[in-house]
């Protein structure tokens, strides 16, 4: 009876976990460049389950009844990285990556992070930055990481991907990494310990990648998802009663 409250439990557990990534996704459907996350389920491992009223010569012996499963858990959160859709918004200054890879950004403390968000403006200084004030990385004609510094906001891109800057022409970083090596951070960003390699995935101006997630998906997955929290919880709820009786009723003298 104990093992089955924490069986109960324990689903409840995970479908709240679940809910609350699905949950997330649908706060960030709108942002530009956001990668929806998918909850990989596990369960714990089987246990043999036996007694000894069987008896036999006034001895007992084992009486195997079969295995049970004890719940499930949280194996792992993975991210989507499949492709959004990309919407034109006219907007020099948005850039959105058809293909792989993301945009090369640095802080004021030289620490980089990775966006799909291709939302830029341009400082007093002329650096081209992202909407939380970091500034984009770019490729020079060396082949070297420079910041981007342009002459004006009306600057445009060829055909190739390159555009002029400050100190000739330019492209953007764009890097790309083993999905594995990557970790979510703040606002849309990733941070990875791994070496990155250069994509040659086409930039395309005046366009934002639209999030990956799916709203009608998404929503029938928080439908299932509360129902299987609402069946584990009744199911508690009846185990409790039945535990409650027990305490209270059986063996009590009338």
């Amino acid at each position: 009876m104990i093992r089955g409250l924490y069986i109960a439990a324990s689903g409840m557990i995970t479908r709240q976990v679940q809910q609350e990534n699905l949950s997330n996704d649908i706060a960030n459907i709108n942002t530009p460049g956001y990668k929806k996350d998918k909850t990989a389920l596990k369960t714990f491992e089987e246990v043999m389950i036996e007694n000894k009223d069987r008896i036999v010569n006034g001895k007992s012996y084992k009486n195997v009844i079969g295995k049970m499963d004890m719940g499930v858990g949280i194996d792992d959160v993975k991210t989507d990285y499949s492709q959004g859709i990309l919407e034109e918004t006219s907007r020099n200054l948005d850039f959105a990556i058809n293909g792989e890879g993301f945009f090369t950004v640095v802080d004021d403390n030289n620490n980089k992070y990775y966006t799909r968000d291709g939302r830029f403006k341009i400082d007093s200084d002329g650096n081209l930055r992202t909407i939380e004030g970091y500034k984009v990385l770019g490729l020079n004609e060396n082949n070297d990481e420079a910041e981007i510094n342009v002459k004006d906001s009306d600057f445009k891109l060829s055909s190739d991907g390159s555009f002029e800057s400050s100190n000739g022409k330019m492209k953007f970083l764009i890097s790309s990494f083993n999905t594995q090596d990557l970790q979510k951070s703040s606002s849309n960003f990733y941070i990875s310990n791994s070496k990155p390699n250069i994509a040659n995935s086409d930039v395309k101006q005046g366009y934002l990648e639209k999030s990956n997630v799916d709203a009608i998906e998404v929503i029938t997955n928080m439908i299932t998802i509360m129902r299987n929290y609402e069946s584990s919880q009744k199911v508690l709820q009846q185990m409790d009663e039945t535990l409650g009786k027990t305490v209270n009723e059986v063996g009590s003298v009338r």
